[in-house]
């Protein structure tokens, strides 16, 4: 076989390869990679694997849960109170009032059940509806609780309880008309709040946006001036 013929095989071909081509050492620090890499891994304990099984599980249920867990109760009286007006509308809205009675047929009854009588009260005209009228208890009072519907369908309910000791913050105070309530914001709903006596007034909807202010405070207006909450006795 020439020479040239020889050369064609994979032995020569291994020969030239091996004596014509330069050779340079490998690096330092790949050589310590290649020797790292091929270094058997310590298998984890039997038992690590269902700890991380359970670990896992466990926070996927808290991550499930934690949307529905109750929130931290406010320290602030004030917004206390604002919460659970505005848990009380929330509930109307999505399920009805637990008793709709008619006004103005039932103020004695309502305020026997409540304990807040109510020697005049708004009683619907061409913008707002009443839906009905029921007792509640909220914040550990009994109360009433007065619900509205004006034109466009819109929900707003109408809280009285006794509240001695509420204080309503000038900062928060909204000028309408002749009077000053407090707008307060809480979960996307707006309330209006007042003192009348030693009953806590508060006017809730879900027209918390500016471009619903006006029309909110016109509603508060014609509820404030018509309705006239007391202690009953």
């Amino acid at each position: 076989m020439s020479e040239s013929n020889q050369d064609l095989t994979d032995e020569g071909l291994g020969r030239r390869l091996g004596t014509d081509l330069p050779r340079y050492a490998a690096p330092a620090r790949l050589r310590a990679a290649l020797l790292d890499a091929a270094r058997p891994r310590p298998r984890a304990p039997w038992w690590l694997a269902p700890s991380l099984a359970a670990a896992a599980t466990a926070l996927v249920a808290v991550l499930v849960a934690l949307p529905v867990l109750p929130r931290v109760t406010p320290a602030d009286p004030l917004q206390r109170y604002v919460r659970s007006v505005v848990s009380e509308h929330a509930r109307t809205v999505m399920w009805g009032a637990r008793a709709e009675e008619v006004i103005p047929a039932a103020l004695p009854w309502l305020a026997q059940e409540s304990g807040i009588a109510l020697s005049q009260v708004f009683a619907g005209d061409d913008r707002l509806d009443v839906v009905g009228a029921e007792p509640v208890y909220l914040e550990r009072q009994r109360g009433v609780a007065i619900h509205y519907r004006d034109t466009e369908g819109r929900m707003l309910t109408y809280v009285a309880l006794p509240a001695p000791g509420l204080a309503v913050a000038e900062r928060q105070r909204v000028t309408i008309g002749r009077w000053r309530p407090a707008l307060v914001r809480d979960s996307g709903f707006a309330a209006w709040v007042w003192k009348q006596g030693e009953v806590g007034c508060f006017l809730v909807s879900d027209m918390a946006a500016e471009g619903d202010l006006e029309r909110f405070k016109d509603y508060f207006a014609r509820v404030r001036s018509a309705t006239d909450p007391v202690l009953a006795r």
